[in-house]
């Protein structure tokens, strides 16, 4: 009897209990928001996502936050909306003690850039997660051209080449010196990778997406113990897909004589405008000498004769200009050597002798360096010490 009533008290007092704490998150869900405060997280923090795009989407979704009664918010509702977007991984929504709606968004990561062979371009996430292009900000990012679909979904062959990029990119990303000399990376038809450096004019053949870090490394050898004696323009194809070995194929004949030729008609160019420029001052000489010549022959002109052994004194003289309101105004002589000049009158003054600018003209049948020293065409040279230094 007794532990029938005990039994009955205590469960009367749960009861209790749980109707006082139904009532009380009831009451406490009735009072309204006082306020929301937004956490962006992620490795840009508020580049791809801001504060104000974040409560647009709350808005559309329930509403205006503040002064709402909390138990009208549908918080999963709400984080389902946010995760929506495509710049946004994860979503958390609560109220905390001082009733404001607490707001964490992080963002997701790009790690690389595509292009598709059709045009169309965006970022993929570690998580292989597609995302259109940003207006608010562009991330460095390695690039990759020619990619085979445009599927949203990447399955089977494009799954597997999906993830070769992602590896790539991530090495490249971990790597300073190789993030700044790979411009771009090529996707070929073997669904394969073809590299264009920033420094050196030469196709990289990488492969496939395996031995990142030993093909990486096998390409540094060959830069520094090659290409850095034998100039960066010697190879067009350096190819470190094959194991322990770097192949690589010199420049063929016709390359080099273009290269050569481009060189050679800088140089010309350059005699060309020194020409000109000589030309052009000899004519600015010339002139300056005529006009010389002109002032020295009408100074001759007022001078004393000295035929007669007498001066002309009357004409040398200062005389007055009369002006047409009746008054004198003194011209004044300018002053002029007085020596006599020996047939002042009689002979012409010496032109000015035209000279050639002395300028060396370029033999154009002289063969240039760089196509005597490569004599044979398409000649491979594949390094044999790689595999002792790896």
């Amino acid at each position: 009897m007794i532990r029938g009533l005990l039994l009955v008290f205590w469960i009367a007092l749960s009861v209790s209990g749980l109707v006082l704490l139904i009532s009380a998150m009831e009451t406490k869900n009735a009072k309204p928001c006082n306020g929301y405060h937004v956490t962006i997280q992620g490795a840009k923090q508020g580049d791809f996502v801001d504060e104000k795009e974040v409560l647009s989407i709350l808005n559309e979704i329930n509403g205006k936050i503040k002064g709402k009664p909390m138990k009208e918010f549908d918080l999963k509702k709400m984080e389902e909306g946010l995760e929506l977007n495509p710049w946004i991984g994860n979503a958390e929504l609560y109220f905390d003690n001082n009733q404001e709606l607490q707001i964490k968004v992080i963002e997701k990561d790009p790690v690389a850039r595509i292009f598709t062979s059709t045009g169309n371009s965006f970022y993929i996430d570690s998580s292989l997660a597609r995302m259109p292009l940003n207006e608010k900000f562009t991330p460095r990012l390695p690039v990759f051209t020619n990619y085979p679909s445009d599927k949203k979904t990447a399955r089977g062959k494009d799954s597997i080449l999906m993830k070769q990029i992602k590896d790539v990119s991530l090495f490249l990303l971990q790597d300073s010196f190789w993030m700044a000399e790979i411009d771009q990376v090529d996707i070929n038809p073997a669904r394969e990778f073809e590299m264009v450096p920033k420094v050196g004019n030469h196709t990289i053949v990488f492969g496939n997406g395996e031995e990142i870090a030993t093909k990486f490394r096998k390409l540094y050898i060959f830069y520094n113990d090659v290409l850095s004696k034998t100039g960066w323009n010697t190879y067009s194809v350096v190819n470190v897909s094959y194991k322990d070995q770097v192949v690589a194929t010199r420049k063929d004949m016709k390359s080099i004589r273009a290269d050569t030729l481009l060189a050679r008609q800088w140089v010309r160019q350059m005699i060309k405008n020194t020409k000109d420029q000589a030309l052009a001052d000899s004519a600015r000489k010339q002139a300056i000498a005529a006009g010389i010549t002109a002032v020295i022959a009408d100074e001759v002109a007022t001078m004393p004769a000295e035929t007669n052994g007498k001066s002309s004194a009357n004409a040398a003289k200062t005389t007055a200009a009369t002006s047409t309101t009746g008054k004198t105004t003194p011209v004044v002589k300018p002053v002029v050597n007085t020596a006599p000049v020996k047939n002042a009158t009689s002979s012409p003054a010496k032109p000015v002798e035209k000279k050639t600018p002395a300028v060396k003209p370029a033999d154009n049948n002289k063969k240039p360096k760089a196509v005597m020293q490569n004599t044979d065409s398409n000649k491979k040279v594949t390094t044999t010490s790689l595999k002792e230094q790896l």
